[in-house]
């Protein structure tokens, strides 16, 4: 089933509060360790529950799409949107084109979302969401 698109701004315009609020922790490093049977675990990110359920909240929102995200990087126009000064002009589907990026590139470099938050781009994301709404944009 595909979620309308308001619906979908909404589900990600409902954590920038969240997100903006001072003393908010994405998450954190766990550091690598040895078990007491020798297995050793290497360092992971842990996310807060807060961005556990913003997470969620994308992946039921369906803004991560399979698309060649690493060539869509690299184009004039995924680099346009690598900041959080360009995604101010995103469309929604630039929003769940870098969304994509961000969430796939998870699986072959961990701190990827992280990163992406302290970047500020997840806040930028969030807030044009939050910003598509209000303003609400023509045509849909």
């Amino acid at each position: 089933m595909t979620v309308p698109l308001p619906e979908r701004l909404r589900l990600l315009a409902r954590h920038l509060d969240a997100l903006e609020r001072p003393g908010f922790s994405f998450g954190a490093w766990e550091p690598s360790h040895t078990d007491r049977d020798g297995a050793i675990h290497l360092n992971v990110y842990r996310f807060s529950p807060e961005a556990e359920a913003f997470l969620a909240d994308v992946r039921a929102g369906g803004w991560v799409t399979p698309f060649d995200w690493p060539a869509w990087l690299q184009s004039p126009e995924g680099s346009a949107l690598r900041d959080p000064e360009g995604v101010a002009r995103a469309e929604p589907e630039d929003l769940a084109r870098l969304l994509t990026a961000i969430l796939r590139s998870e699986r072959f470099t961990d701190g990827s979302i992280a990163g992406a938050y302290e970047s500020g781009l997840l806040t930028a994301i969030v807030r044009r969401a939050r910003e598509l709404i209000e303003d609400g944009p023509p045509g849909r």
